[in-house]
């Protein structure tokens, strides 16, 4: 009985629902219910240190996208959503290849839950987000928050959960280049008590591209129970199904450069990709969880997760420099490869408050096991195919002037284990006079085994990293804060002699300031960062096997980031922010010169007074210019923004219409200089949605 008054003063604080509470207090039977329907009214995410800490205790800046953002501006996979997330920049490299950076630096960190998936450094296809409820950047260092510690950021993804009242929504879209999807998303409790209930969301899309060729297909399903075992235990069981199909892909991209090393311009649509090739991803992930609620308010909590990941692909790659004249210069380069992945982690957690000095103060311990397990199917096409030779002039194919080679079979090109353990705590410590601390270690073993295309993959690293940080609430509304943490990155990329290029190290540090405004309704924040890494990657050449080796390299990050998310008086709600940074080598020359120095993204929302049901909007979001240094010249894109626009009418209480228009301007950019390659994004487009709440 202690657990259920614990949890009825929680929900009583949090300002649960008032009306629910007699009803509790009133019927002895019904507070055994009270454990799960107050843990759903109350859920909260502890992505950025395992703590349940508010956004203005958290000593490094946090970005939270949610639901209502995501559905207003049509924001349906990750990669859109994060083009709009200040301080992130997203690198299509192909159409189907996507690297995310911040501060300077490629994002090696996924969460899920708040739980950390290490090794995640590129997400290939299109990740619906239909089953989320919010995602989450936190920026920095983040050795508490995955087991590794990476100057960039995480982005924790926060599933969609049961609801307490059945609820449920359906919308359709159609839009430009035959653009059509569908989605529905329904939850509730299984019975009158709310003692079970259960979560089902499915999306389907269908489309066309701006770019010659290319056609995807993409199928998504996440279906959740959550429940209580016994008075104490929650158990939650979910499963997400993925299934994307691409056809016309790019492996590669556009030539950027001519062989008198000007730079090449192309069509928005033009490609080098031929119509037969094709880029499917399928993935399977299971995750079950268990929360025990212990006496005086701590809490024990396990997941389990298990992910089955499949990427069948049939590629063609071009390389080679044009001829300015006659277009004459590029060469074939097929492949065809099954590459697979399952991993299984499991991640448990012990957290609860301590009474101390008069104080409370809050302590996670947790443990992580992880293990994963990767193969490459390469298929051979013979070596007098005409894949392998000459092609036209680019920028007049159909897709059709070189045929799919009759592939080989199958042989193992890759096969290597990756087992990671971590040990990791962290305290919350109230100091009073609005003085708090946060002070955490992560302990981590990382093992590989086995070889990827002729290379051997194995490693063997440790280390133990410190964090520290502190928030000091001098006033209502502003806090101040301070972080420090170690960089210990384990790395995959191979040097020169294809051996293991090591961990990347070094510090990390933050302050910055925040505030809340309007009796809470705004939120705003400013981040001062620097970091320094030695060992950072970076590509140097290439095995004649077509293995990338890598340099490591010393780099300096600073800059400043600046926030502001909620509602403005008058009704209108904005999410944006500006980021400043630099980024220099050991000699003090800039590097990464692919990665923007000044990024600004705002979206707002007005719910027009004088015409009731009506809601416009729009987001922008600007970079200055980049550039890229190549052997035969100099790779320039300049400062560009795009614009988008909404506007949605309430035609009754339960149905919306709403349209979009998309790159408003047209304006024309290569989507990133990661590489020497690159094409163009999505020129101005448009969208229209009805949906249905029920």
């Amino acid at each position: 009985m202690r657990l259920r008054r614990h949890l009825l003063l929680a929900t009583v604080f949090m300002g649960a629902s008032a009306a629910a509470l007699p009803a509790f207090a009133d019927d002895a039977a019904s507070l055994e219910e009270l454990v799960v329907t107050a843990r759903r009214e109350n859920r909260t995410s502890k992505g950025a240190t395992g703590l349940d800490l508010s956004l203005t205790e958290t000593p490094q800046a946090v970005t939270v996208i949610d639901r209502d953002f995501m559905d207003v501006f049509g924001l349906d996979d990750a990669n859109s959503v994060l083009s709009l997330t200040p301080g992130v920049n997203v690198e299509e490299v192909e159409t189907d290849r996507t690297y995310y950076n911040a501060r300077g630096f490629d994002i090696r960190s996924m969460q899920i839950d708040g739980v950390g998936l290490p090794f995640t450094w590129n997400v290939a296809g299109d990740l619906d987000v239909a089953g989320y409820e919010k995602i989450e950047a936190v920026h920095g260092a983040n050795g508490l928050l995955t087991g590794t510690g990476n100057p960039s950021g995480t982005i924790n993804y926060v599933r969609k959960r049961p609801t307490n009242a059945f609820q449920g929504a359906a919308e359709l879209t159609a839009g430009s280049w035959d653009r059509f999807r569908g989605e529905v998303d329904v939850s509730g409790p299984f019975s009158a008590s709310g003692r079970w209930a259960g979560r089902l969301v499915a999306a389907a899309e269908d489309r066309d591209s701006w770019l010659d060729q290319n056609h995807s297909e993409r199928t998504f399903f996440y279906g959740v129970v959550e429940g209580q075992i016994g008075d104490n235990a929650i158990l939650t069981a979910g499963y997400t199904q993925q299934d994307s199909a691409s056809k016309g892909v790019l492996w590669g991209a556009l030539p950027l450069l001519y062989t008198d090393g000007t730079q090449a311009e192309w069509d928005v649509s033009t490609t080098t990709t031929m119509e037969w090739t094709k880029w499917d991803i399928r993935t399977r992930t299971s995750f079950v969880e268990l929360v025990y609620e212990l006496p005086m308010g701590w809490e024990a909590k396990g997941t389990l997760t298990y992910n089955d990941f499949k990427e069948p692909s049939r590629l063609f790659y071009t390389y080679g420099t044009p001829d300015r004249a006659t277009g004459l210069g590029l060469y074939g380069y097929p492949g065809a490869y099954d590459q697979a992945n399952n991993s299984t982690l499991f991640d448990g957690v012990l957290s609860g408050p301590i009474e101390l000095g008069g104080k409370r103060h809050d302590l996670v311990l947790g443990v992580t096991v992880a293990k994963s397990q990767s193969g490459y199917l390469q298929y051979a096409a013979p070596a007098d195919d005409p894949a392998w030779g000459a092609l036209p002039p680019v920028g007049t194919w159909d897709g059709d002037e070189i045929a799919e080679p009759a592939w080989g079979p199958p042989t193992q090109a890759a096969n290597f284990t990756n087992r990671f353990n971590r040990v990791y705590g962290a305290a919350h410590l109230d100091f009073g006079r609005g003085v708090k601390a946060v002070a955490g270690f992560n302990a981590i073993d990382v093992k590989t085994r086995g070889d990827s295309f002729g290379a051997s993959m194995r490693r063997d690293e440790q280390a133990v990293s410190p964090y520290l940080g502190a928030t000091w609430t001098f006033t209502r509304n502003l806090t101040l804060y301070g972080s420090y943490s170690d960089i210990f990155e384990p790395q995959a990329e191979l040097d020169e002699n294809l051996e293991p290029l090591g961990a990347a190290k070094g510090e990390s540090w933050e302050g910055g300031l925040k505030g809340e405004w309007f009796d809470g309704r705004l939120y705003t924040s400013i981040a001062l960062f620097k970091a320094e890494q030695d060992n950072y990657p970076e590509a140097a050449g290439m095995t004649p096997a077509g293995i990338t080796f890598y340099r490591g390299i010393m780099t300096r990050s600073k800059g400043v980031e600046l926030e502001a998310a909620g509602r403005l008086p008058g009704g209108v709600k904005v999410q944006g922010g500006f980021t400043q940074l630099e980024i220099e080598g050991e000699d003090g020359a800039d590097v990464r010169t692919y990665v923007p120095r000044r990024t600004f993204v705002l979206g707002a929302v007005w719910e027009v007074p004088v015409i009731d049901g009506l809601e416009v909007g729009g987001t922008v979001k600007w970079q200055d210019d980049i550039h890229l240094d190549a052997a035969l010249g100099t790779i320039r894109q300049d400062a560009y923004a795009i614009v988008n626009l909404v506007a949605s009418y309430d035609l009754t209480d339960a149905v919306k219409a709403t349209v979009r228009v998309n790159n408003v301007t047209d304006e024309k950019r290569l989507t990133s200089l990661y590489w020497e390659q690159a094409f163009y994004g999505a020129p101005r487009n448009v969208s229209v949605s009805l949906s249905y709440a029920f």
